[in-house]
């Protein structure tokens, strides 16, 4: 007569045959991706906003009025894409250049082991210092911004956070290089929040501030007829309505819920001031549009000395 399995050894067998459970790091990677995802898209839309805000006021036009959806203000942000990529570009050259130079080459290797050791937390506080210098750099450009003077300018607010942010940056960093003696490099790649959420939070203010800038010369490019967009516009008003608009130049800024927003013509650089004017549908017969730039002069407007290198 065979002898009952011992209970302990039959305990492992019995957990190899169960199914495996998804550990708690799986579910953590899952989190983390959504909130990448949900805090990448909230960043795009913030920006957009800002964008369309500082544009459309620039030439004296209530964004509010405009009811744009959602998507196309997200798709705004594209308008300041290379500003969006500066500063991840930058930090992936320099701790790309850090890991290259300390492994590949003795010397270099040598000489950051020999100033690590000598220098010790100082060594530890250029480092970081140089990692986050672009953004601190842009905290103190955004204190000299014209726009911060303006009260009622979105700049105005979002530099007075990128400034605390900026501050408490910098504490962090002492923090971290003197007393933790630990790298922010390091910091990142083991997820700890609160270097997560003060570089982002100053690179997504950083974003803001030059979506404003970028909006605001698109418009002055737009009210000068140096843009592309540029379109002239003439309305065909049997009733005589519009007819105090007839000898003026205006351009078309953006027709949206069947109504005209145009405003006129300036030369570069434009008045702060600008006149624009909202031209209901209903009286409007026939509109004309025209571009102001051929569409074979583009060139010439950005390249006025023929830099292009065309035959």
């Amino acid at each position: 007569m065979s002898e009952p399995p011992d209970s302990a050894a039959s305990v492992p067998l019995l957990a190899e045959s169960l199914p495996a459970v998804p550990g708690f790091g799986t579910a953590q990677r899952l989190m983390e991706s959504v909130l990448l995802a949900a805090a990448t898209s909230t960043g795009l839309y913030l920006v957009g906003s800002v964008y369309i805000d500082a544009y459309f006021n620039r030439m004296s036009i209530d964004s509010t009025s405009l009811d744009l959806p959602p998507p196309y203000v997200a798709l705004q942000a594209m308008h300041v894409l290379p500003s969006l990529l500066e500063y991840p570009i930058t930090l992936g050259i320099l701790i790309g250049l850090y890991r290259l130079l300390g492994r590949r080459l003795a010397r270099v290797h040598s000489a950051l082991n020999w100033m690590r050791s000598r220098l010790g937390r100082v060594f530890l506080f250029i480092l970081n210092l140089i990692l986050v210098s672009p953004l601190l750099l842009a905290t103190n450009r955004s204190m000299l911004d014209p726009l911060t003077l303006m009260s009622a300018s979105v700049v105005s607010e979002v530099n007075e956070l990128m400034q605390v942010f900026g501050t408490l940056l910098l504490i962090y960093v002492i923090w971290l290089s003197f007393g933790a003696r630990r790298d922010i490099v390091g910091e990142l790649r083991h997820h700890r929040w609160v270097p997560i959420v003060l570089l982002g939070m100053l690179y997504l203010l950083d974003s803001l501030i030059a979506s404003a800038h970028g909006a605001g010369q698109d418009a002055e490019l737009i009210m000068s007829g140096l843009s592309s967009s540029s379109l002239t516009i003439t309305f065909d008003d049997p009733s005589g309505e519009l007819a105090d608009l007839a000898e003026k130049d205006l351009l078309l800024v953006i027709a949206r819920n069947g109504i005209f927003y145009v405003v006129e013509r300036q030369p570069y650089p434009p008045s702060i001031e600008p006149v624009s004017y909202m031209i209901p549908g209903d009286q409007v017969v026939k509109a004309r549009v025209q571009r102001v730039v051929p569409s074979d002069e583009e060139l010439l407007i950005l390249f006025p000395n023929d830099e292009t290198g065309a035959p």
